[in-house]
């Protein structure tokens, strides 16, 4: 008998998100059902030689590349097949699909399949040429016409990842399958029956690959100005709903933090787990030009960067000069600000562009952007905590009250939870950077300025691995203050119902009093009714009663008091002992 639990009322609770169904998505351990899914999922589906390639090598012993051909089947991750099954109608009338309906599913399928944002950069002594891709045929075109010979380094900035990207892309320069296998999938754990845990390298072994993935958390804004309901974000439902139309597995959660003093009723602050992975291709003697890929997550157009987002790459003009043209600040796209700054090579570094090495561009971008992540996610971090400080030590000021106080521990374990996560994500990073600023070449480690003649040192990627030790060392400081704060809010907790017990027992001692008061009007009472004839109780024998019940009562609660103050109970233990040493051995 399977028990069913009632939905937890919670609002970072996502039941949709369980991904308990695993006759959709497949048991690890159930064979059975995972070749019947294939079965549907390889339907009508004519698999390239890439393809082919990657299923043969999951079926022979490289079992965690299974997700990946998947991918490539259903044309995003399995997870969303039950959105994008042409067999099925929505859940709530699978029995009437309608062909609309069906058609519908077979489009968006055939859209997944291939989706293409692509744009290739080329290198060159003295420029550097962009080529948006916005089709999949384009893409093609481009792989088959080749490189021209000033071009130095080549690379395909990809946005998202598709089926015929994938494609492509590997077939072409013949990529490590774990390159887009680590990118479509972003998981804090796993269950006991997932079938898409990716098994760890070893470090021995991971030093060897010519890819590198950098781990980072972007945060969004999210108002509730146009919306009637406070409580219900509209812009942050469409933003989940837009991150579930990615072919790649992201999603924005809800922090719970966004309840404070200063926040604006029904705003809500979301995170997102992102990543970020580069390909080099190997250099050779006898290939001129070097080719580099790098994945990028797609943008969410709803909302806003958190304080808007990170400052620009230029340096501050001095007084008088006019600023350079940047990107355009009503787009934050992460797709976009790449592209146009990693064609600003005299950024990196500030010399001659001749002597730039055009392979450490893109990629000192890319450190730049997610080393500003990750600082803005640590300032935000530490804004949240000192808030929590504040509503701890004046509850009542900010509104909170005593339930307030309750609450604050429900705040206190999401980043119990997250920020030990975003200290392994970071750690992840650093050892990525390590390892790879290792592999890369490095011609020119310094150059020469021809009109000064001094020389400067490049900027290497190994360079912002600062930024990211500090942010690691804070997150480490933020998970102890997180342990101080929940000791801290747990005392206070205790400490009130300690109140509250002590207010109980004084109302259960004010009881006891009013019921020893009463017993010896009881017990007079009970004496003078045992008689038949209640009528013929005279007069003589209410005064009797009251005469009688009355000093009783005095007497008892005078004894009572007594023998509730602390000098009489000193004194009552003295004269046990004196008894008891009267008495002898004989009275114990």
């Amino acid at each position: 008998m399977i028990m069913e639990f009632p939905e937890p009322q919670d609002s970072w609770w996502r039941p949709n998100l369980k991904s308990k169904d695993f006759d959709v998505v497949g048991d690890a351990y159930d064979d059975t059902s995972y070749r019947r899914l294939e079965k549907e999922w390889e339907k009508d589906i004519t698999p390239g030689p890439y393809l082919l390639w990657v299923k043969s090598l999951s079926e022979s012993g490289w079992l965690h590349l299974r997700p990946l051909a998947d991918f490539m089947f259903v044309g995003a991750t399995p997870q969303r097949w039950k959105d994008i099954d042409p067999g099925k109608g929505p859940e709530q009338d699978k029995a009437t699909t309608s062909g609309d309906e069906m058609q519908r599913r077979i489009d968006e399928r055939r859209r997944r399949f291939r989706k293409t944002r692509v744009c290739v950069l080329d290198y060159s002594a003295i420029e550097v040429r962009p080529k948006p891709l916005e089709t999949a045929e384009a893409l093609t075109e481009c792989l088959n016409d080749g490189v021209a010979d000033n071009v130095d380094f080549r690379l395909f900035v990809v946005e998202d990842l598709s089926r015929e990207n994938i494609e492509a892309l590997g077939q072409k320069y013949e990529i490590d399958p774990d390159f887009f296998r680590a990118h479509i999938m972003d998981y804090a754990w796993y269950n006991v029956r997932d079938r898409w845990r990716n098994p760890p390298l070893l470090d021995i072994e991971s030093r060897h690959q010519n890819w590198v993935q950098l781990r980072y958390v972007t945060a969004r804004y999210f108002d509730n100005t146009e919306n009637d309901n406070k409580r219900e974000n509209v812009m942050f439902k469409d933003a989940a709903e837009e991150a579930a139309s990615f072919n790649i597995l992201r999603r924005l959660d809800d922090d719970l933090s966004n309840k404070s003093y200063w926040d604006k009723e029904g705003a809500i602050v979301g995170t997102t787990r992102s990543r970020a992975t580069f390909w080099l291709q190997p250099s050779s003697p006898q290939r001129r030009t070097r080719v580099g890929i790098l994945l990028l997550d797609p943008t969410l157009t709803k909302g806003f960067p958190l304080w808007r987002g990170r400052r620009t790459l230029w340096s501050t003009p001095k007084y008088g000069e006019a600023p350079p043209k940047g990107p355009p600040l009503q787009h934050d796209n992460l797709f976009e600000h790449f592209v146009f700054w990693a064609q600003q090579t005299h950024l990196f570094p500030n010399c001659r562009s001749e002597h730039v090495s055009k392979v450490h561009v893109p990629m000192q971008v890319l450190l730049h952007f997610i080393a500003s992540e990750w600082l803005t996610m640590s300032d935000y971090i530490k804004a949240r905590l000192s808030q929590l400080d504040w509503e701890i030590v004046k509850p009542q000021f900010f509104g909170r009250g005593k339930k307030g106080v309750n609450d604050m521990l429900e705040k206190l374990h999401m980043w119990r939870r997250l920020v030990p996560l975003y200290r392994e994500m970071i750690t992840e990073t650093i050892r990525h950077i390590d390892q790879f600023s290792g592999r890369m070449q490095e011609p020119v480690q310094h150059c020469e300025d021809a009109d000064e003649q001094h020389k400067h040192t490049h900027m290497l990627i190994s360079h912002y691995k600062v930024d990211l030790v500090n942010v690691k060392s804070q997150l480490e400081e933020y998970q102890n203050r997180i342990d101080q704060i929940t000791s801290v809010v747990t005392a206070v907790i205790s400490i009130d119902n300690s109140r509250r017990g002590l207010q109980d027992n004084r109302n259960i001692g004010r009881l006891t009093w009013l019921a020893t008061l009463f017993i010896p009007l009881s017990l007079v009472a009970g004496v003078l009714s045992m008689q038949d004839d209640v009528s013929s109780i005279s007069g003589y024998t209410f005064k009797v009663y009251f005469g009688t019940a009355v000093p009783l009562s005095i007497v008892v609660a005078i004894v009572a008091v007594t023998l509730s103050l602390r000098s009489s109970t000193r004194d009552l233990q003295r004269l046990k002992k004196a008894v008891s040493s009267l008495l002898g051995p004989t009275a114990r």
